[in-house]
Parts: structure tokens; C-alpha cells; sequence
């Protein structure tokens, strides 16, 4: 007979047969051998303690998470170990109250420490262990480590709150750019508009400048054509010049012949004196000889004084032709280089309309090219509010998993 202890520790007297001890304790080592089994089966961590913090079971597993081995972590309390901001004395033990109440934990998140300090970001679950009349004797606690996650987390958080950030910045920079756009738009629209104002007035310019080339060129000619009249004129008058000298001379002549006619009638009156009455007959002729001749050299001299008058006058004429020749060739001198002035205008012109018709083109191509930006800055900013949408949709979707996987309350 063997006497042993019932489940409760209590003495018992009830004497069992061989035959039942041996029942007995191999029901002990099957119930055994599946608690090893089921142990083995846990995927993760966990430990069992009394209603007085203490204890009981530490496996491998938990001891590798908390860094705390069997025999430490038997002689401590458990919240001694986690120090966790809902442990004793810090707050009244959340698992103790589910034990007391039947109620249980899944998968609440809570920071515990490892042995040498570091967080441990940690999922808790928990269940009650009661004994055969349901009063709770103890408690297991699985303790998954949910650091990488919460890492992962709080990293896609930080993502989103960056990609939030950035689609912030960048909505700020497109709606700037956008304004900066705007106004070149605008500057370009009011260059476009001077530069049609400039083109019309160059135009205007490019229309005058031919015509003065064309006027130029027939004042020119009515100019040449002035010198060559001119030209003939002074000849002409050089001619007459001449033949007034020619009349000069012969009037000389003349002069002469009638003082040597005047001499001749005053011998002949001398003569005629000596001859008395009968040369008073040849006197009258002699007479009317000598007053011929004082009349002819009269006349002479009158027609002398004539044309010396009319040489000085074609003198004059002549030199205020030359002069007016001179003046002819340098007004048709500064004619030409009028006309070169004017074909260097007409030249710069068309090159100023050449140079104005491609900044004309070049402002269609910057309004066009602003109009482009703008519609590339709207695709920009729609990007961005889709990502700042995004952002938001991604922060708001994991923290919604992040919610479905973990508790955040201990109550």
C-alpha cells in the first residue's frame, strides 16, 4: 500500500493497489508528455506565473526574448523583469484583472525591457489557469516580439508622413511656379503685343526708307541733269564771252579807222585852206568826213562800253554758274550719300524685321511653351495631391491593419 497526496497537497489515507498506482502514473506520464507536446507546439514565447507574480514555468523561448534566464527569472516577479508602464507599481496588473474576471488578452501591444535595457515591443496574450472549483490559481502569458513590425510601422509611418511632407512641398513649389508661369505668360503676351507694335513700325520705317531710296534716286538724276544744263550753259556763255571780245577787238578797230579818218579830214581842211576858194568845196567834205568820224568813234566807244558791260556781266554769270556747278555737285555729292545712307537704312530695315519677326516667332514659341508649362504644372500638382491622397490613404489603411493585428489598450 502507498499513501500519497491529493491534487490539493492534502494528506489523504485512501491506500491504492499496485495495479493502481501503476494506472495512475502512467495517466501522469501521458498527461505529461502532452504538456511537453503542446509546449513543444507553441510557436511563440511565453511563461506561466502564480496569482502572486511568481514564476512557475520559463521556457527556453521566453528566456531567449527577455535575456533572463530559468533561475533568474524564478526568483523574481515578473513585472520586476518587464517593468512595463502597466505593471506593479505603476498601474494594477491588466492580466491579473482578466484572470480575476474570466476575461482574456489578444495581442496587446506593450513596451517591456530585455535584461540589458533595451525596449522590447511586445504583443501580450494571456488566459487564466483555474483550479478543479474555477478559482484562478495562475496565469500564462504569450509574448511575441513585434519589434521588427512596429519597426516597419513606425518606418512606413515616418514614409508617409515624409511623402505627406513632400506632396505638401510640392503642391507650395507648383502653385509658386504656377504664378511665376503666369506672369511670364503675361510678360510674354504684353512683349508679343510691342513687338507686333514693332513690327508694324518697322513696316512703316521699311515702307518710307524704299520710298525715300526711290525719291532719292530721281532727285539724283533731276540733279545730274541740272549739272549737265548747267554745263552746257557755262559753255554757251563761255562762247558769247568769246564772241564779245571778237566785237571788243573789232570795235578797237573801228576806233582806229576813225582817228585816222579824223586826222585825214583835218589835213584835208588844212589843205583846203591853203587852197583857198577853190578848196572850200573839198573843206565841206573834209568836214562832214571828220564829224563822220567823231560820230563813228562815238559810237564806237558807246558800243564798247556796251559789251565791256556785257562781258562783265556774262563774267558774273559765268562765275555764279560755276558756282552753282559747284554747289549742283556737292548737293548731288550728299545726294549720293544720302542715297548710301538710305540703302544703309533700307539694308538695317530688313534686317531689323528679319531680327523682329524672329523675336515675334520666338515670343509665340514662349507663350506656347508657358501655356505648355502651365499644363505640365497642372499634371505636376495633380501628381502631387494624388500622392499627398496616397500619403494619406496609406497612412490611414495601415494604421487600420496596425489596429487590426494589435490592441492598444490593457483595460
Amino acid at each position: 500500500m502507498l499513501q500519497i497526496f491529493s491534487e490539493k497537497g492534502k494528506r489523504t489515507n485512501k491506500r491504492y493497489t499496485d495495479q493502481e498506482i501503476a494506472e495512475q502514473l502512467s495517466a501522469m506520464k501521458y498527461e505529461i508528455a502532452h504538456l511537453k507536446a503542446i509546449q513543444s507546439a507553441m510557436p511563440d514565447p511565453y511563461y506561466v506565473r502564480d496569482m502572486d507574480y511568481n514564476v512557475v514555468l520559463w521556457p527556453e523561448a521566453i528566456a531567449q526574448l527577455t535575456g533572463y534566464s530559468e533561475t533568474e527569472a524564478k526568483r523574481l516577479k515578473c513585472y520586476e523583469m518587464y517593468k512595463a508602464c502597466v505593471c506593479p507599481p505603476y498601474s494594477e496588473c491588466p492580466t491579473q484583472k482578466c484572470v480575476e474576471t474570466k476575461q482574456f488578452l489578444k495581442d496587446v501591444a506593450v513596451d517591456i525591457y530585455h535584461k540589458n535595457g533595451s525596449i522590447i515591443h511586445a504583443l501580450v496574450s494571456n488566459s487564466g489557469v483555474y483550479d478543479e472549483h474555477g478559482h484562478p490559481i495562475g496565469a500564462v502569458e504569450i509574448v511575441k516580439d513585434n519589434t521588427t513590425i512596429k519597426n516597419i510601422t513606425d518606418s512606413v509611418e515616418q514614409m508617409a508622413k515624409r511623402v505627406s511632407s513632400v506632396s505638401s512641398h510640392l503642391t507650395e513649389a507648383t502653385k509658386k511656379v504656377r504664378g511665376i508661369s503666369n506672369k511670364v505668360h503675361e510678360k510674354a503676351l504684353e512683349s508679343l503685343n510691342s513687338i507686333n507694335t514693332g513690327a508694324q513700325a518697322g513696316n512703316d520705317v521699311y515702307e518710307k526708307a524704299e520710298y525715300s531710296s526711290k525719291f532719292a534716286g530721281g532727285v539724283q538724276a533731276t540733279m545730274q541733269n541740272i549739272t549737265e544744263s548747267m554745263q552746257f550753259s557755262v559753255g554757251k556763255i563761255s562762247e558769247l564771252k568769246e564772241k564779245s571780245e571778237i566785237i571788243v577787238q573789232i570795235v578797237e578797230v573801228i576806233q582806229n579807222i576813225a582817228s585816222q579818218t579824223n586826222l585825214l579830214a583835218l589835213n584835208a581842211s588844212i589843205e583846203a585852206a591853203r587852197a583857198g576858194t577853190v578848196g572850200k568845196g573839198f573843206a565841206v567834205v573834209a568836214e562832214g568826213v571828220k564829224k563822220l568820224a567823231q560820230d563813228s568813234s562815238s559810237s564806237a566807244q558807246s558800243i564798247k562800253g556796251t559789251i565791256q558791260e556785257i562781258i562783265g556781266l556774262v563774267q558774273e554769270t559765268t562765275d555764279f554758274l560755276n558756282a552753282t556747278e559747284k554747289n549742283i555737285e556737292a548737293g548731288t555729292d550728299n545726294i549720293s550719300e544720302l542715297l548710301t545712307l538710305v540703302s544703309d537704312i533700307d539694308n538695317a530695315t530688313k534686317a531689323l524685321m528679319g531680327i523682329i519677326n524672329q523675336v515675334e516667332s520666338a515670343a509665340n514659341d514662349t507663350s506656347q511653351l508657358s501655356e505648355e508649362q502651365n499644363s505640365s504644372i497642372t499634371d505636376v500638382d495633380e501628381v502631387g495631391n494624388e500622392l499627398s491622397m496616397i500619403a494619406e490613404s496609406l497612412t490611414t489603411e495601415f494604421n487600420k491593419i496596425f489596429k487590426a493585428i494589435v490592441r492598444t489598450d490593457m483595460g
